[in-house]
């Protein structure tokens, strides 16, 4: 693949791809807030200049940047850049962005700026942007003789130990559960071929955010395997996979091993995103649409652009977390009664993995 994204202020050597300068190039900013809605509405913007000579995005006003933030445009630049290759990318205003540049952000989508993805596991309470290949995970548990979900497990509990340094256990099992369980989705439904991931922890404002996104078939390709489920959009797709029970695998009719501690019960995203409404926030992208979860309530955003895959954001305050088996018993005991009242789910019991850490059901 040739790349097209350059340093704008380059002055040696130059892009070996000719563009023209004048009424083809189109400055975009990058937006001062990071706030989701800021970061779609800069997204759908750049997507908007497809076919012109030359983008310019313009990084100066980028004050701090978060782990969705950057997992999310990265990928949308790379696919923009993928998606035309009649126009050249550039960049300018990165240079004294560190932060960013450290957690491997500019590399993500092809700037030779800073750390390149994957190159390091992180420390001090952050784990940079990460390409993880869902080919390794299933390799790893080939050589291991052990299914995919064991690895999972032991990547998403390398990660929590990471960003908690063991400050509690309450936080480290939460984190373990809740990334495990997200990475599971991308494995057992998206057919994404990476897991593309990036987190941060700050104890001084007892906040955790973690970003994990798929470039897979998303979630109203996937329900529609499930002949019980109709969803005539994305909105529809997502409310209905934060439903208890609600799954691709998971219905009336359908085979499922009630004794494989990993079937898929369609518990995953309910319980996760229940944990990160404990003060915390839950969003999560797909298609053309996104919801926001927090103990307010919900709110839906259109994105203006079209996200393929699934993207994921969660938020954990950690001073509201209690026991993992005390807030899951909760969470699902809710799930079910809700669960009780859908027409046509397979309606089983959530599997083990779904109501707590592997290590508590072996």
């Amino acid at each position: 693949m040739l790349w097209r994204v350059v340093d704008a202020t380059q002055q040696g050597s130059r892009p070996k791809t000719r563009f023209s300068i004048g009424r083809g190039m189109n400055v975009v900013y990058f937006p001062r807030q990071c706030d989701e809605k800021s970061v779609f509405e800069f997204c759908s913007e750049v997507e908007s200049h497809a076919g012109r000579d030359v983008v310019v995005i313009d990084f100066s006003a980028m004050g701090r940047i978060e782990p969705f933030t950057m997992v999310y445009v990265a990928n949308r630049i790379r696919d923009f850049n993928r998606n035309n290759r009649e126009t050249t990318v550039r960049c300018r205003g990165f240079q004294d962005k560190d932060y960013a540049a450290n957690m491997a952000f500019f590399r993500a989508f092809g700037l030779k700026h800073g750390r390149a993805p994957s190159e390091v596991e992180g420390n001090d309470r952050f784990v940079p942007f990460t390409i993880l290949r869902t080919r390794t995970i299933v390799d790893e548990a080939s050589k291991e003789w052990e299914v995919p979900q064991e690895i999972i497990e032991r990547r998403a509990e390398h990660l929590a130990m990471v960003l908690s340094r063991n400050e509690s256990e309450n936080l480290l099992d939460a984190l373990t559960f809740s990334i495990r369980e997200i990475m599971r989705n991308v494995v057992e439904h998206s057919k994404s071929r990476a897991i593309e991931y990036c987190a941060q922890y700050w104890p001084s404002y007892h906040r955790v955010e973690i970003a994990i996104l798929d470039n897979g078939i998303g979630l109203r390709k996937s329900l529609s395997s499930n002949p019980y489920i109709e969803v005539e959009c994305d909105s529809d797709a997502i409310q209905q996979a934060l439903m208890p029970a609600i799954s691709s695998k998971n219905y009336a009719g359908a085979r499922i091993n009630t004794n494989d501690p990993w079937h898929n019960s369609g518990f995953g995203l309910y319980m996760s995103s229940r944990i990160c409404r404990l003060g915390g926030n839950f969003l999560i992208c797909s298609g053309d649409h996104a919801i926001r979860l927090d103990e307010n309530g919900k709110e839906h955003i259109a994105l203006g652009h079209h996200c393929p895959g699934t993207a994921v954001r969660m938020v954990l305050k950690t001073s509201k977390l209690i026991s993992l088996n005390d807030m899951l018993q909760q969470f699902r005991s809710e799930g079910y009664e809700v669960a009780r009242q859908i027409k046509g789910v397979g309606f089983y019991a959530a599997s083990a993995a779904s109501q707590m850490l592997s290590r508590d059901f072996r």
